[in-house]
């Protein structure tokens, strides 16, 4: 009778020991933090060992406690996620291959710097797509991963934000780049008034020459060759006897003046012709 039970209740655990080993076989890190991988990989491993050191002799059990704690550690390596690969590499290749409660301490190490890193790129690549929202949306582009500056949400940039605010003046309703008390903007809306009430100011035609501008550039030709010095003006023209087409006012440059008796008619610059007071000298 007790032997039928034996036979009949008695488990070996052979069924569960075969679906520990593919559990173990297919187990991997996948999503899970170096923490959690590591704590399921144990509670695999510590459930299949127990079953496999019950049936081993006692003399024998060190041995086999070894051999597993290698296989243990070369299996929780090797189905670690590609961006430990690095870490992974300079564990295996170490003389001796540390113990697995040792990688497991520098894999957590190699986690937190990865983290870290993550970080710092995330906070340095925000920048880029502020920029890329002022200059619109690109072809093909998610917009749900372009920040607006103005609000800070995601999603539309400056231009389109419903609630835009200038970082300058503080007033709403506009964004910095368009703000009509910068500076910037003030002496552009100048320069363009300034233009436009030039380009309205009708331009004066100064290529006509008249005779009062004929002879003013006369007198300040003689004014500038010295011919009109402190000596003393006459009213009246004086004509150089001694050179042809020479008249001046002044009476120091000449001698023996006396009145114009001659036929000739002089026709001064402004195209009037001289008078009866007109004198001659040499």
């Amino acid at each position: 009778m007790w032997e039928y039970l034996k036979k009949v209740y008695n488990q070996d655990h052979t069924a569960r020991r075969s679906q520990l080993e593919y559990e173990i076989a297919s187990y991997t890190q996948g999503n899970l933090s170096i923490q959690d991988y590591f704590s399921g990989f144990n509670n695999l491993w510590g459930e299949f060992t127990d079953i496999i050191y019950a049936t081993v002799p006692e003399e024998s059990l060190s041995v086999v406690q070894e051999i597993h704690e290698q296989s243990k550690r070369d299996q929780f390596l090797m189905k670690l996620r590609p961006e430990f690969e690095v870490t992974r590499s300079n564990l295996m290749n170490r003389a001796p291959v540390p113990s697995l409660d040792i990688c497991f301490g520098e894999l957590l190490r190699e986690e937190q710097r990865l983290a870290t890193q993550a970080t710092y790129q995330h906070d340095t690549m925000i920048p880029t797509a502020v920029a890329y929202a002022a200059h619109g949306k690109g072809k093909g582009r998610d917009m749900r991963t372009v920040q607006c500056f103005s609000c800070k949400e995601y999603g539309h940039i400056a231009n389109n934000c419903a609630r835009k605010s200038c970082n300058y003046c503080k007033k709403p309703g506009h964004i910095i780049k368009d703000c009509p008390t910068r500076p910037q903007n003030r002496q552009a809306h100048a320069y363009q008034a300034t233009v436009g009430s030039a380009s309205s100011t009708p331009i004066n035609d100064s290529s006509t020459l008249t005779t009062e501008k004929v002879q003013q550039m006369i007198l300040s030709a003689f004014s500038a060759l010295g011919l009109q010095g402190n000596g003393s003006l006459s009213p009246s023209w004086l004509v150089d006897s001694g050179a042809s087409n020479h008249m001046t006012s002044s009476s120091d440059t000449l001698s023996n003046i006396r009145p114009y008796t001659g036929s000739t008619h002089i026709q001064i610059a402004n195209g009037s012709g001289v008078g009866q007071d007109t004198r001659e000298g040499a």
